[in-house]
């Protein structure tokens, strides 16, 4: 769900003032999100539902969700935040449907409930690939041609426990914050990127009945330049089982294997990490798109975002620079950018 500054903010600063009981409470959220190449005259501070600047790339095919507690769709006593940003290629339509769908996906599993998120988190990767192949089979061939990688974050903000799962080459840094200074300190990548080269999933392809070749010296899993991800379904079981139906040149190549039973070569099995957020601390989370993260390092990208905050810049600005700033170079990509911060109850 994608919120307005100002009602973000108004809700944030209730929920700082009424979860008293919590472990970490949120002090700022805030998104931003610039298409490539965006003239910088053009961009515009805040955020709007379903309103996003655009540059010169034909269309901005990145989303992001933001979920509060307020509107987290689960029945529990604790506190949940919910961020994430997914990264849309070929169509936007699996980045569009699965910014709408993965948290309430999420809410539903049993796993869920029992309080394991990492399972919860795997397992609503495969329900919304379930729910794309039932729109591929009886509406659209879309979800075939059209994936996201996707970065999620989820807090349950009463217990101080994060846990981050990952597709493809979007990304979550944490870093925490000195209490007296602001200066960022522990900086640390969460997740990881999952590409063809790799050698782990050149084997994890191959074994699947699948082939990494180079192209324009670029390793490819077919078309893509990722190995894990939403959608895509050509590259995935039953669809990338059918050798008269390829419905690319590229599906072709990237299942010639005599192998008789073929399993994903593209895979929604993501990496998941779990850590405990300690209530004498102060925390900030970034969530980026690869047109952010490929743009700069990460302990370059923490330092900046501190340095607007300690200027008196509110997330949703300091992110919509973050984003403008790596959109607007020379052969950019489609950014986006989620900054959080949060403390610690008795930081």
């Amino acid at each position: 769900m994608v919120l307005a500054h100002r009602k973000l903010r108004d809700q944030m600063l209730r929920n700082t003032l009424m979860s008293t009981s919590d472990a970490v409470l949120l002090f700022d959220v805030g998104a931003g999100q610039v298409a490539a190449s965006l003239c910088p005259s053009l961009i515009t501070a805040g955020l709007t539902r379903g309103k996003q600047a655009q540059g010169s790339r034909p269309s901005q095919e990145d989303r992001y969700t933001i979920v509060l507690p307020e509107q987290f769709p689960a029945k529990t006593d604790d506190q949940i935040a919910f961020f994430a940003i997914y990264d849309g290629h070929g169509t936007g339509l699996v980045a569009d449907h699965a910014s709408r769908n993965l948290h309430h996906l999420l809410a539903k599993r049993p796993e869920f409930d029992r309080g394991d998120y990492a399972a919860a988190m795997q397992a609503a990767m495969a329900d919304e690939d379930g729910v794309l192949l039932e729109y591929f089979k009886h509406e659209s061939a879309e979800p075939a041609v059209s994936g996201s990688t996707v970065a999620v974050c989820l807090i349950n903000l009463t217990k101080g426990e994060l846990v981050v799962s990952n597709l493809g080459d979007s990304h979550v840094i944490l870093a925490e914050r000195d209490p007296k200074t602001e200066f960022p300190y522990h900086i640390r990548r969460l997740t990881q990127t999952h590409k063809p080269e790799m050698r782990s999933e050149q084997a994890r392809i191959k074994e699947a009945g699948g082939t990494v070749q180079m192209r324009g010296g670029i390793a490819r899993l077919g078309s893509l330049n990722m190995s894990r991800g939403l959608g895509d379904l050509q590259y995935k079981n039953p669809v990338n089982t059918v050798e008269d139906d390829s419905l690319t040149p590229q599906t072709r190549r990237a299942s010639s294997s005599s192998t008789p039973i073929r399993g994903d070569f593209l895979s929604n099995d993501p990496h998941t990490s779990r850590r405990t957020l300690q209530s004498d601390r102060r925390y900030l989370l970034v969530i980026v798109s690869d047109g952010v993260s490929d743009r700069t390092e990460d302990a370059d990208l923490i330092q900046h975002v501190m340095k607007l905050s300690m200027r008196g810049m509110r997330a949703s600005d300091i992110a919509q620079e973050v984003a403008s700033t790596s959109a607007s170079c020379s052969k950019s990509d489609n950014a986006s950018c989620i900054v959080v911060m949060a403390d610690g109850q008795h930081s």
